[in-house]
Formats: structure tokens, C-alpha cells, sequence
């Protein structure tokens, strides 16, 4: 009897479609509110926050010059104050309002951009100067540094050939020193040999200590000339400095301001601008009633 193996039946097959989730993801809708509950605006809060914020804004002072900056900041400053109002109380905004506060804004900037470039130009003018003032203090200094190198080469030259001189003058003195102290001999004292030689050395002492002196008064000539020469071409530079650090002081004694009393002037109508249009909205829900 054959044996036949038993045959298994095909297993089967498992899905392999995926379980939806248990908790499907939601929608952002799902997490909102089916309604908003709107805050009520308080007109006097926002009243009262803008005209603190304009009046600080008015009586702000800048430290020191420059300005610019300051001024460029304090607008937007300003600007943000009034942005913050209209937003909170679109209601009170009207085309008069607009009108009104565009006008002042425009006047201010105009106002401060004037001081701005004034500035700008005062401080591009002192820039310059203060170029001048450094470029005309470095050909002093070079004209210094030239005359301290000329007066010690001629100094040195004169001193190398004095010295020079002197020694030749020394040697001199010894020589027509010992030859007085020698005694002549018979054949010198019958021609007179040894009193010429004592003269010839004393004339070429004296031709030395004058050419000596001579040098010495030569030296003291070129210094005198290379002084006078070194102040006449120090003159005008010491000229042009005075006038530079004169003007320096004079532009830097023009600079402006912080218009702290146009700024406050403007403020303050702003203020007036906001405290009549919130007057205006809080007094309609009265003027309707009445009708």
C-alpha cells in the first residue's frame, strides 16, 4: 500500500488593509469656538493710554547731539501712538481726524528733516575741518622733523671739522712749544734758523684759530639761516591752524537743538485731535437717544 502525504489547504491570507485610527485626528475647526465673545472697548482706556503716550512723547529731551536718530525714532514713536488708537477705536477715526493728524505729521517731518540735514551737513563739515586740521598738523610735523635733521646734519658736519681743526691746533701749540723750550744751536742762533721756524709755527697756529673761528661763525650762520628759513615756512601753517581750530569751534557751536518745544507743540494739538474724537464717539449713543 503506498503511502501518500497528506496535502494542507492554503492558509488564508490576512488583510493587509490598516486599522483606522481610534481617535482620528481633528480638524482645527473642530478646536474653535462655535462663537466669539467680543471685549468691549473702553473709549476712555484708550483715550487715556494715547494722551499719556503723546505727552511723554512731547516732553521727551535727547541727550547730545546728534540729533538725527532721535528725531527719526521719536516720529515713528508717534506714529505708533496714533496707529495704536485708530486701531483700538476705528470708530472715532473720521476723515477729519485723518485730515487733521496727516497735516501734523507732515509738518513735523518736514520740520525735523530740515534739522536732520542741517545736522548732516554741520557734521559732514566738521569731518572736514577736522581732515584739514589733522593734514595741516602732519606737514608741521614733517616740517619739524625736516629741520630737527638738517639742523643735526649741520651741526655734526661742523662740529666733524672743528674737532678736526682743533686737533690740528693742538699739535700745533705742542710743536711751537717745544721748540721754545729747545735751545738753539750755534749755527741756528748765527742764521736765526730756530726763531723763523718758532714764527712759522705761531703764524699756522694763528691761520688755524682763525680758520677756526671763521668755521665756527660759518656754523652758526647756516643755523641761523636754516631757522629762519624753517619759521617763515612754518608761518602760514601755524596761520592756517589757528584759522581751522577757529572755525571747528564756531560750526560746532552752531549745532542744534532737540526741538523739544516744536515737538511738544505738535503733541499737544495731537492730544486735542484725540480728545475730540473720542468726545465726538461718546456722544453719540446720547444724540441717538434724544432723536
Amino acid at each position: 500500500m503506498s503511502y501518500e502525504p497528506r496535502s494542507r489547504g492554503m492558509r488564508s491570507r490576512r488583510t493587509t488593509t490598516k486599522k483606522p485610527a481610534s481617535k482620528e485626528k481633528r480638524t482645527e475647526s473642530e478646536y474653535e469656538f462655535s462663537y466669539k465673545e467680543s471685549v468691549p472697548v473702553n473709549p476712555q482706556e484708550v483715550s487715556s493710554r494715547a494722551m499719556n503716550a503723546l505727552a511723554h512723547l512731547g516732553n521727551q529731551r535727547f541727550g547730545m547731539p546728534p540729533y538725527s536718530e532721535h528725531f527719526r525714532r521719536w516720529i515713528l514713536d508717534v506714529e505708533a501712538v496714533l496707529s495704536d488708537f485708530k486701531t483700538s477705536l476705528p470708530n472715532a477715526v473720521s476723515n477729519g481726524f485723518d485730515n487733521s493728524v496727516t497735516q501734523l505729521i507732515s509738518n513735523i517731518r518736514t520740520e525735523l528733516g530740515a534739522r536732520i540735514s542741517a545736522e548732516e551737513q554741520l557734521s559732514a563739515k566738521v569731518t572736514d575741518l577736522q581732515g584739514q586740521l589733522a593734514e595741516n598738523e602732519r606737514e608741521i610735523a614733517e616740517l619739524e622733523s625736516e629741520q630737527r635733521t638738517k639742523m643735526h646734519e649741520t651741526k655734526r658736519d661742523a662740529d666733524k671739522a672743528m674737532s678736526k681743526l682743533r686737533g690740528e691746533i693742538n699739535a700745533l701749540d705742542a710743536e711751537r712749544l717745544k721748540l721754545l723750550r729747545q735751545k738753539p744751536t750755534f749755527l741756528e742762533r748765527i742764521f736765526g734758523s730756530a726763531k723763523v721756524r718758532v714764527e712759522n709755527s705761531s703764524r699756522s697756529l694763528s691761520s688755524k684759530r682763525t680758520d677756526l673761528e671763521s668755521r665756527q661763525m660759518s656754523a652758526k650762520q647756516r643755523m641761523s639761516k636754516l631757522k629762519a628759513i624753517y619759521e617763515e615756512k612754518r608761518k602760514p601753517l601755524d596761520a592756517r591752524q589757528v584759522e581751522l581750530r577757529e572755525e571747528l569751534v564756531k560750526v560746532r557751536s552752531t549745532a542744534l537743538d532737540d526741538a523739544v518745544e516744536i515737538r511738544k507743540t505738535v503733541c499737544e494739538q495731537l492730544r486735542q485731535i484725540v480728545s475730540t474724537a473720542v468726545g465726538q464717539l461718546t456722544s453719540q449713543p446720547s444724540q441717538e437717544g434724544e432723536q
